[in-house]
């Protein structure tokens, strides 16, 4: 049993004290059946409550254990039973859509969208696959649009079906660039940002060899991120990797040409290695780009020599 489910048990009837252990257990439907008796024991309004915050848990579980195995049908279900009790959780109202855009119910999937807007404005997941119904439905254009504000919001789905999709969009072959967008799934996206954020927070914290390790899950996911490629590329460079550093860099200005900041940074490999040529290039390329750019003025006039030669 969690230390939660120990505390909150104190006190409370047999019927929660199962629910508890149960859930913990992850038997949830049983759980579920348990919580429901000990309301029914009416005896203690802090049991009620608390028997229904778990009931709804209960249900949010079994439908991500149902959507995981693509029961849509099931999935709606449950995420409908924990709305009846959560109804202001946009979670909840985005995982209910989600099921219902699996199952071609596109008029109520999109009420669902707009429910988790209307409670969450910025929820990344909710605006993509609002605008990913629309698309489908024929609204391609109101749909780029919401697709495009989910992209501002989260950069995490800027993945390669979706890049794909813009392509596809842009030839005028709709249908194919539907397909694509749809294959950019809120799990894939949610786990790429989430080894991409533990690995910024390792590296704030000098862990640098953890930071590698969670870029690298990122990039195992989807490689085509220039910001985690970049980001792995600083935690090489500050660990003197520089072999892997500048083919991280490399990458991350294969995928985005016009990227400055990792220029710059394979340009501090190059002179650390005593490649000062490379790195002169790599200043040409930088201001060529961004004449101004303030931090590559302030480092040239530190290293003359340099200067010299990308002027």
């Amino acid at each position: 049993m969690s230390l939660q489910g120990k505390v909150l048990s104190i006190g409370r009837n047999s019927h929660y004290d199962m629910g508890i252990k149960l859930f913990d257990e992850g038997q949830y439907e049983l759980a579920v059946e348990q919580f429901i008796s000990a309301r029914n024991a009416g005896k203690d309004p802090m049991t009620d409550r608390l028997s229904l915050f778990y009931t709804a848990e209960a249900y949010t579980n079994l439908g991500h254990s149902a959507m995981k195995s693509q029961n849509w049908t099931a999935g709606e279900t449950y995420f409908s039973k924990a709305l009846e009790i959560n109804s202001h959780y946009a979670d909840l109202h985005f995982y209910l859509g989600f099921a219902r855009h699996h199952q071609n119910r596109i008029s109520e999937a999109q009420d669902a969208m707009q429910r988790a807007l209307a409670i969450n404005p910025r929820f990344a997941k909710a605006h993509y696959y609002s605008g990913l119904i629309n698309y489908l439905s024929g609204n391609r254009y109101e749909g780029l649009d919401s697709l495009k504000r989910a992209v501002d919001i989260e950069p995490g789905f800027t993945t390669e079906n979706f890049q794909r999709g813009m392509e596809l969009h842009a030839e005028d072959r709709f249908e194919e660039a539907g397909e694509e967008f749809n294959k950019v799934t809120p799990n894939e996206v949610e786990d790429i940002i989430f080894h991409f954020r533990l690995g910024d927070d390792l590296y704030r914290r000098a862990m640098y060899e953890d930071a590698i390790s969670e870029y690298q899950k990122a990039l195992s996911l989807n490689r085509g991120y220039a910001d985690i490629h970049h980001h792995l590329a600083e935690a090489y460079r500050v660990t003197e990797q520089y072999a892997n550093a500048k083919a991280e860099c490399q990458l991350a200005i294969d995928i985005n040409p016009k990227f400055v900041a990792a220029m710059m940074s394979l340009a501090d490999c190059h002179i650390k290695t005593d490649d000062l040529e490379a790195a002169q290039k790599c200043y040409e390329t930088i201001f060529a780009l961004e004449p101004d750019n303030i931090i590559a003025i302030a480092y040239l006039k530190e290293h003359p020599s340099l200067a010299k030669k990308a002027a």
